[in-house]
C-alpha cells in the first residue's frame, strides 16, 4: 500500500511540473486540426492546370442584374453606335447568355521562395491560354446590322468566340495535407470575334480586349502511396469572376453597330493538375509527437528536419521546438519510470529516473531524487518485512536496485547485506565450503562493521573446523593442504601465528625432504590403494585442471554445482575410489575421503 501511496503522489507532482506546449485542451485541439502542415513543403511549381467550365454572363453591372441577386438582365454588354438601339428582346433570355470555356496555365513558379522562403501561402506566377464559346448563337436583329460589301448575302449570329493569353497569380493556403483553398487572378490579352454566319459558319468582327478573372477554388490532393512525393495530382472546383472589354474592333467596312463591349460574368470550374511540394515533412511529425508530449520521438525527428530543409522558413520554429522538447524530455522519461513501476518493472523504472535526472533542471533533480528516495526506503522496508522469506540472490538483486535507486540508502543497504552476506556465510561454513565462508564473513564486516562480535564467534568455530580439516590432511600425509589450512587459520586468528608457525613449519621440512618424484609416487599410492577400477596411474596434483583430472582418473560418478557471488565451485565425487574432489575456478584446490566425512 506504501508503495502505491508513494506512486501516486509521484503522479500528481509529475501533472503540475511538467510542461507543454499546449496551454489547455481547446489549444491542443486548435494546434492538432489547423497547424497539421506546419512544417510542410512549399508547392514550388506547378508545370501545369487544367480548367474547364461553364459560364453566364452579361453587362458591366452584372451582379446587381443577375437574377439570383433580384435584378434582371436587360443591360446588354455591347455598345452600339449612335444610329442604333440595342432591341429589348436581344440577348433577354438567360440561355442566350451561357457559354463553355477550357483553360490552361502552364510554369506556375513559386519565385517568391527566391526572396523570402516561407510555407504559409504559395504564390505562383505563370502563363495561361483561355477559349470561350458561347452555347446559344441568337440571330441579330435587322436593324442591328448593315449588309455586308463583301459577303452581303450572309445573315449573322451573335457568337462571341474568345482567345485570352494571360499572366496570371495563385496564392494557395494549405492547411492539411488534402485540401489547398486558394485565391487566383489572371490579366491578359484577348483576340476575338463577335459574328458568325448563319450558313457557312465563319466569323466576322474580330477585335482585341483586355480579360480579367478572379477565382477562389478548393484542391483536392489525390492521394497515391506508390507515387513519388516529390510531386502531387489533385483535382478540384472553383467559381470565377470574369470580365473582358474591348480595345478595338476590326470593322473595314462598317457593317457592324457595335462599337464596343463590357461583357462580365460568372463561370463554375473543374480543375486538375499537378504541383511539386505541398507534402508534410518530418518536421510535422515531430510537431505532431511534441503535442502529444512525445518528446522522445519528437527529438530526432525535429533533428532531421533541421538538417534535411535548413533554409526552410520554419526553421527558426523548429530549432524552438527542439529546444522546447529537450527541456520537457527528463519530465517524459520521468513519466515512464512511474508507468514502469505501475507495471512493476523496477529495473526499468530506475533506468528511466536515471535517464531523466541526466537532463533534468534543478527542480525536477530534487523531485527525482525526493521520489528516488522514497522507493528505495519503500524497497528496503519490503526486504526487512520479508527477510527470511526471500531468496538470497533475489534479496541481493533488490538491495543493488535500491541502491541504484537512491544513493542516500546507502547505510541502510550496508546493514542489510552485512545481515545478508552473514547469513550466505552461515549456510557456507556449514556446508564445509570453509574458504568461501570466510570470505563472505570479511564481506559481512565490510559491509556492517557492528556484526563484528557475532562474526569473530563463528570465525572461532570456523578456526576449529580450519585446524580439523589440516589434522585430516596431515593424518593422509596432505602436508600442503594442511599448510594451506593452518595458513587460513593464521589470517582468521593472529593469535595464532606462534604455535602454528612451528607446525607449518615441521610440515615445510616434510615436504623438502620428499624430492617431486617420491611425493607424486605417495600421492599415486594413495589414490591406487582406494581405488578399484584401477584407472588411474599417475597423481592428483592440487591445482590440476579438470581436463586433466579427467584423463587420469576418469569422470566423476556425479558433481555437484556450489555458486556463491564470489566464484564457482563444484564437488566431485568418485565412490569407488572413496575420493571427494572440490573444483574451484576450473582447478583442483581440496581434496577429501569420503569415509572421513
Amino acid at each position: 500500500m506504501k508503495i502505491l501511496i508513494s506512486i501516486l503522489l509521484i503522479n500528481m507532482t509529475f501533472v503540475f511540473a511538467q510542461e507543454s506546449w499546449n496551454t489547455n485542451i481547446f489549444d491542443y485541439s486548435w494546434n492538432k486540426i489547423s497547424k497539421r502542415m506546419i512544417y510542410r513543403e512549399p508547392i514550388v511549381f506547378t508545370p501545369f492546370e487544367i480548367r474547364a467550365g461553364y459560364f453566364h454572363y452579361g453587362g458591366s453591372d452584372y451582379l446587381n442584374e443577375f437574377p439570383l441577386f433580384g435584378g434582371n438582365i436587360n443591360k446588354h454588354p455591347l455598345e452600339l453606335d449612335s444610329t442604333h438601339v440595342l432591341s429589348n428582346d436581344f440577348l433577354s433570355n438567360l440561355k442566350d447568355r451561357r457559354g463553355l470555356f477550357f483553360e490552361l496555365d502552364i510554369v506556375k513558379t513559386n519565385f517568391l521562395l527566391w526572396i523570402l522562403p516561407q510555407n504559409i501561402i504559395d504564390v505562383q506566377f505563370g502563363l495561361g491560354y483561355r477559349m470561350s464559346n458561347m452555347i446559344n448563337q441568337p440571330d441579330f436583329p435587322n436593324m442591328m446590322i448593315y449588309p455586308n460589301p463583301e459577303n452581303p448575302i450572309y445573315t449573322y449570329k451573335f457568337s462571341p468566340k474568345i482567345h485570352d493569353f494571360n499572366i496570371n497569380t495563385t496564392i494557395n493556403w494549405q492547411f492539411n495535407e488534402l485540401l489547398i483553398p486558394y485565391l487566383y487572378h489572371s490579366i491578359g490579352f484577348s483576340r476575338l470575334s463577335l459574328y458568325k454566319t448563319s450558313d457557312a459558319n465563319k466569323n466576322y468582327l474580330y477585335g482585341n480586349g483586355i480579360s480579367e478573372t478572379l477565382s477562389f477554388g478548393i484542391k483536392k490532393i489525390i492521394q497515391n502511396q506508390d507515387r513519388p512525393k516529390s510531386y502531387n495530382l489533385y483535382y478540384g472546383a472553383e467559381i470565377k469572376g470574369i470580365r473582358t472589354t474591348a480595345i478595338n474592333l476590326d470593322d473595314e467596312y462598317e457593317f457592324s453597330p457595335i462599337t464596343g463591349f463590357d461583357i462580365r460574368g460568372i463561370s463554375f470550374n473543374i480543375t486538375f493538375g499537378v504541383a511539386l511540394g505541398g507534402n508534410r515533412t518530418v518536421g510535422d511529425e515531430a510537431f505532431s509527437m511534441m503535442l502529444q508530449n512525445d518528446y522522445a520521438s519528437a527529438i530526432p525527428a525535429f533533428e532531421e528536419y533541421i538538417e534535411t530543409y535548413p533554409k526552410h522558413g520554419k526553421i527558426k520554429k523548429a530549432k524552438k521546438m527542439l529546444a522546447f522538447c529537450k527541456t520537457q524530455l527528463p519530465y517524459q522519461n520521468y513519466k515512464k519510470g512511474i508507468n514502469e513501476l505501475n507495471d512493476e518493472n523496477l529495473d526499468k523504472a530506475i533506468m528511466r529516473f536515471n535517464d531523466a535526472y541526466l537532463e533534468a533542471d534543478e527542480n525536477l533533480k530534487l523531485d527525482i531524487n525526493f521520489k528516488r528516495e522514497e522507493l528505495a526506503n519503500e524497497i528496503l522496508d519490503y526486504i526487512s518485512n520479508n527477510f527470511d522469506n526471500i531468496p538470497m540472490k533475489k534479496c541481493e538483486e533488490l538491495l543493488d536496485k535500491a541502491l541504484d535507486t537512491s544513493s542516500s540508502v546507502i547505510d541502510d543497504v550496508n546493514i542489510l547485506k552485512g545481515k545478508l552476506f552473514f547469513k550466505k556465510a552461515t549456510l557456507l561454513h556449514e556446508s564445509n565450503l570453509l574458504n568461501d565462508a570466510l570470505e563472505y564473513y570479511k564481506v559481512t564486516l565490510s559491509h556492517d562493521p557492528d556484526l563484528e562480535n557475532l562474526v569473530n564467534y563463528r570465525l572461532k568455530i570456523l578456526v576449529n573446523d580450519i585446524l580439523d580439516n589440516s589434522n585430516k590432511y596431515q593424518n593422509n600425509k596432505e602436508y600442503l593442504l594442511a599448510i594451506g589450512f593452518l595458513k587460513k587459520a593464521i589470517e582468521i586468528v593472529p593469535e595464532l601465528s606462534k604455535p602454528l608457525s612451528l607446525k607449518i613449519k615441521e610440515f615445510e621440512n616434510i615436504i623438502d625432504d620428499l624430492d617431486y618424484l617420491k611425493t607424486h609416487e605417495t600421492i599415486g599410492y594413495l589414490l591406487e590403494k582406494n581405488q578399484t577400477k584401477g584407472r588411474a596411474k599417475n597423481p592428483l596434483i592440487i591445482g590440476m585442471t579438470k581436463d586433466k583430472i579427467i584423463e587420469l582418473i576418469g569422470m566423476p560418478d556425479n558433481i555437484k554445482f556450489l555458486d556463491s557471488s564470489l566464484s564457482k565451485s563444484e564437488v566431485w565425487n568418485y565412490d569407488k575410489l572413496g575420493k571427494k574432489l572440490y573444483i574451484k575456478d576450473e582447478k583442483l584446490y581440496q581434496i577429501e575421503n569420503i569415509e572421513e566425512e
